[in-house]
């Protein structure tokens, strides 16, 4: 059983956030896009044609907006996850690795008195979607395309880290 303790920081954070978009959002908004820039070259085609079509101008003023907001939606996403989670108290880890469970403990440090609350979280390798990813600076973690969890490798000796990479080929995570 590997264990590991570490922490996360803000921009470690929004660097998995990226990784998880860049996984799971981004063909979908390559689609729309594509979908929202045909209509507006539709409705341009309208407007040349005859520039008191009142419905055409709409149409491409929808087009066009729905093509800005899709690019700006996960930027703002990002940037309000990141303000959130700036309010939040300091949080420890501690995740450990086995043939049927990855279970992660998190230790919220509240600043009160009696000092800090716990959680913990199972993941069953058998029954989860899960999908791990190593990057320059972290292993990141995708359960259900919904739920991401970063491992910084500032906190991982290199035994640590060659059993979490061994870890993820020998699962097929």
């Amino acid at each position: 059983m590997l264990c590991i303790n570490y922490d996360v920081t803000l921009k470690e954070i929004e660097t998995a956030y990226n990784a998880f978009w860049r996984k799971y959002g981004i063909r979908k908004t390559i689609l729309m896009t594509a979908v929202y820039a045909v209509g507006l070259a539709l409705f341009i085609n309208l407007i040349i044609k005859d520039g008191s079509n009142m419905p055409a101008w709409a149409g491409a003023a929808i087009a066009a907006g729905m093509l800005f907001a899709m690019w700006l939606r996960p930027a703002r996403a990002r940037k309000k996850l990141i303000a959130a989670l700036e309010q939040m108290y300091e949080e420890k880890y501690t995740a450990w690795f086995d043939d049927e469970k990855i279970e992660i403990e998190t230790v919220i440090m509240d600043g009160a008195e009696d000092g800090e609350k716990t959680d913990k979280t199972s993941i069953n390798i058998a029954t989860e979607e899960l999908y791990a990813a190593e990057r320059r600076e972290m292993f990141v973690l995708f359960v259900n395309r919904a739920l991401i969890y970063a491992f910084p490798k500032r906190c991982l000796t290199d035994e640590q880290l060659d059993g979490l990479r061994k870890y993820f080929e020998d699962k097929g995570i």
